[in-house]
Formats: C-alpha cells, sequence, structure tokens
C-alpha cells in the first residue's frame, strides 16, 4: 500500500537534439502548495538514444515513479496523467526554470540539479539479476477473458524436465509493472529468480494499463485486479511443465489482500496462497492505522496524532458510505474544518480522489468473512517495522478468523518493513536507501514452505 501522488504520473521525455545531453541527471525542485511546500525531483537518463526517467515526490512518500520525457532543444516538457503538467527551459546548465500545473492550479516550478555527494549518491542494490539465466525466461501475452482484457508478462521456467509448482505474483497497489519497481528496487524481479532456481515456476505480469498491459488501470477496481490475478492462474494452468495440483498465488501488499479474497472465494484452480504484508483487518481501519503508524515514525505529537486519527476515522467512514459524491464532499471538508472557498485546486483534487467510485469500492473491502473461509494452506507473513500493514493487528485478524490447516504459516518476522527489508524505523523515507531489496530470510523460507506442500 504505497502512498502516491494524486494522479499516475507518467513523465514523457524524448530525445530530439545533442543539446539535450544537459538534461541527464537528478533535478529537484520545491512546489509551493499553499502554505506548503513539497519537494519534487525528477531523475533523468538517456541509454542508446532513448530517455529514461524517473520522478519522487518525498513528502508524499512517492519514490521511482515511472516516467519517459519530451525534449526539444532547451527545452522540456512533462506530461502526467492525471491532468498535471510541468513545461521547463534550460536556463543554466544546473536549473531548469518551469512551470507546474494540475487542473487549474498553477505554480511557478524551478529545477536544479543535484550534485553527486556522499549523501544523495544512490544507495548501490545488494540483490540484482541479469542474465544469463539458469532458467528458461520468455516474455508473454494472456487474455483475461473476464474483463476481455489483454496482459503482458514474464514467465520463467527451470530447465529440467517434469512438472513444477507454479506461482502467479500479483503487485501492490497503484500501477506497477511485473517487477513492482520502487525506489530503484525490483522485489518481483528478486522474488521470481530466487524462486525458479528453485524448480518453481513464476508468472509476474504489468497492471492492467501499465507497461505492455492493455486496459485502464484509473479505471479499474479490486475486482478488475482479482480477476487478472485469475486470467493469469488460467494461464498457468495451461503450461505443460506446470503442476495442476500446485498452483498458487504470491501477493505483496494489495495483492496479498486480492489472494485472500479468491482463497476464501474458492477459486478451484488456487492451491495455496502467500500473503506477503497483505491486509487481513477492514481496509478502513486498515488506513486509519497506517496513517497512524506513518505520523508516529515521521515525529507527530501523540496529540496531534490523536486528533488526526479521529478526523481520519470520520473521513473513511464517508468514503466508504453510499452518500451521494456532493455530500459526502461536504461532510469530509466540515470533518477538516475546511472552508471550501480556501480550497485551493490541488488540495481539492486530492480530496476528490478520495470519491472515486474505486477507491470508495477499495475503503469498503472487508476481508474477515472471506479469510474464514480459506480452507487451502496460507503462508502470511509481515514485517515488525511494518507501518503501511501493521503487523500485530493483521497477524491477530488471521489468528482468530483463518481456519485451521496443518500446513499454514503466520510469521512475523523482526526488523523487516513493508518491502520485507531490514530497516532502523520502517518509514517508507528508507525504502530507497536500503540495499537490499527483500531479505534472504523470507526467500528462503517462501522455497521451503512452497516445496513442503
Amino acid at each position: 500500500m504505497i502512498k502516491k501522488i494524486v494522479g499516475t504520473f507518467l513523465l514523457l521525455f524524448i530525445t530530439i537534439t545533442a543539446f539535450s545531453q544537459t538534461f541527464v541527471g537528478d533535478w529537484k525542485g520545491n512546489l509551493q502548495v499553499g502554505h506548503s511546500s513539497l519537494v519534487f525531483i525528477i531523475h533523468l537518463s538517456q541509454e542508446n538514444g532513448v530517455w529514461k526517467a524517473t520522478a519522487d515526490s518525498p513528502d508524499q512518500g512517492a519514490f521511482g515513479i515511472p516516467a519517459k520525457a519530451n525534449v526539444n532543444g532547451n527545452g522540456i516538457e512533462v506530461l502526467i496523467e492525471g491532468g498535471i503538467s510541468y513545461i521547463g527551459k534550460m536556463e543554466r546548465d544546473d536549473l531548469i526554470g518551469g512551470e507546474f500545473q494540475q487542473g487549474t492550479f498553477r505554480a511557478k516550478l524551478d529545477l536544479m540539479k543535484i550534485k553527486a555527494t556522499p549523501n544523495n549518491i544512490k544507495t548501490i542494490r545488494s540483490q540484482r539479476v541479469f542474465p544469463p539465466y539458469s532458467y528458461d525466461t520468455v516474455d508473454v501475452n494472456f487474455r483475461n477473458k473476464y474483463d476481455d482484457v489483454l496482459l503482458s508478462g514474464t514467465l520463467t521456467t527451470p530447465r529440467q524436465k517434469g512438472k513444477f509448482p507454479a506461482v502467479v505474483l500479483v503487485t501492490g497497489s497503484g500501477p506497477q509493472d511485473r517487477n513492482e519497481t520502487l525506489m530503484g528496487h525490483e522485489p518481483f524481479r528478486i522474488l521470481s529468480d530466487f524462486l525458479t532456481k528453485n524448480n518453481i515456476v513464476v508468472l509476474r505480469y504489468d497492471d492492467r494499463g501499465v507497461g505492455l498491459s492493455k486496459g485502464s488501470f484509473i479505471n479499474a477496481s479490486i475486482e478488475n485486479f482479482s480477476k487478472d490475478a485469475m486470467a493469469a492462474i488460467d494461464f498457468l494452468k495451461e503450461r505443460p511443465n506446470v503442476d495442476p495440483g500446485k498452483i498458487g498465488i504470491i501477493g505483496h501488499s494489495e495483492g496479498g489482500l486480492i489472494a485472500e479474497l479468491l482463497a476464501g472465494q474458492k477459486f478451484p484452480a488456487l492451491s495455496f496462497i502467500v500473503s506477503l504484508a497483505g491486509p487481513a483487518i477492514p481496509i478502513d481501519s486498515l488506513m486509519v492505522s497506517q496513517l497512524y503508524r506513518i505520523g508516529k515514525v515521521a515525529g507527530m505529537s501523540e496529540l496531534a496524532l490523536s486528533h488526526a486519527k479521529e478526523i481520519n476515522k470520520r473521513n473513511f467512514e464517508v468514503v466508504k458510505s453510499n452518500r451521494p459524491h456532493m455530500e459526502a464532499m461536504a461532510m469530509i471538508l466540515d470533518n477538516m474544518k475546511i472552508d471550501p472557498a480556501q480550497l485551493n485546486s490541488s488540495s481539492k483534487l486530492e480530496l476528490e480522489t478520495l470519491l472515486l467510485p474505486s477507491y470508495r469500492y477499495f475503503m469498503r473491502i472487508d476481508p474477515i468473512p472471506f479469510i474464514k473461509k480459506i480452507t487451502v494452506p496460507v503462508y502470511a507473513a509481515f514485517g515488525s517495522l511494518d507501518v503501511q500493514v501493521p503487523a500485530d493487528q493483521n497477524l491477530k485478524s488471521l489468528k482468530n478468523n483463518l481456519p485451521y490447516n496443518r500446513k499454514t504459516v503466520l510469521k512475523k518476522y523482526e526488523g523487516l518493513n513493508h518491502l520485507f527489508q531490514k530497516s532502523t524505523t520502517g518509514a517508507v523515507s528508507e525504502y530507497e536507501h536500503i540495499s537490499e531489496t527483500m531479505n534472504s530470510e523470507v526467500l528462503n523460507d517462501l522455497v521451503k514452505w512452497i516445496k513442503s506442500l
């Protein structure tokens, strides 16, 4: 459940002239939104004439947002999905002068080139996957017949002959590619590599509307994403080297929730599930806990946390209700003591996002009735320092509601965060600066458990 900027950032950058080489690097600016200032960063690189880019909004916990660029001479245009745009001009080698726009909100945003210092040099990742591989890997397309959407992914299989256990990897919330790329990490590439080296077939795929997958992400609900996972399982069933009696889902965060929902509905081809930091309590309660934990790690006082918690509870009650849009918005503004006339366009758009049909649908989900009906083996893992899906609450729910199965394992990993990295506080801001992508103890435990089934 990665907290993200309103809208999905798709920064479009294409090289035009040799002058554009000066755009290569990391660019940072401060965006004034009302009385607040948000740090905004764009990372630009060029490989074989092709621009690569990512964006960060550290204050909102958003890092490694996939991006592309359109560069023309000394000008740059940034088009961001969700009605956001940035247009700038190279004024010096270390300065882009430009304007940020979202809806009717406009603000000047100058980006300064970040100089490489020991404090901002990118962390070297301790886990990387490079070819040649010791297994077979092939890009595949498969159709979600339930929604008629074509999805694209990567299938990795052992080279030995025989039939093997197989898993579908299901990503967390927000638009995710097949590797679940985040802040320079590729958790699903690491996980897929490790599992396949241990004779487990793995299918990972781009979310609908992301990467090479078709369809619309922004208009999809968790019901649609669940159907995508079902289509992935259907695809695996037809592979000649897959044991049809040993097909499972490994879901991270929201992906873990999807695994629980499908297992609770007894999707027939599903033999087991792995929930990595998957919610096991009602989503509105989860979000209240998540925001409290994030604020606490960020240093908010207990008084401020308690006040915010009560406001969040009331807001999420409104969000998950069936109240009409305008009435719901008025109630949220009243809860927050905000005068609509003083609301700037950026803040208004963020509040509007709370009332999108897909978000309201998500907020109404209670996984407990589904968990009570799960009969397949479950491996549920949580990090003790996870601020996004707190371990103790969710483990307690699983212990109280999951039917007994001698093969089921419920485990809390000490010192790990939401991404299952060894961390200091679990804060979202730490993710980017940790060299490890996924803790080796978790990887080894998953292989042992799947092979024991």
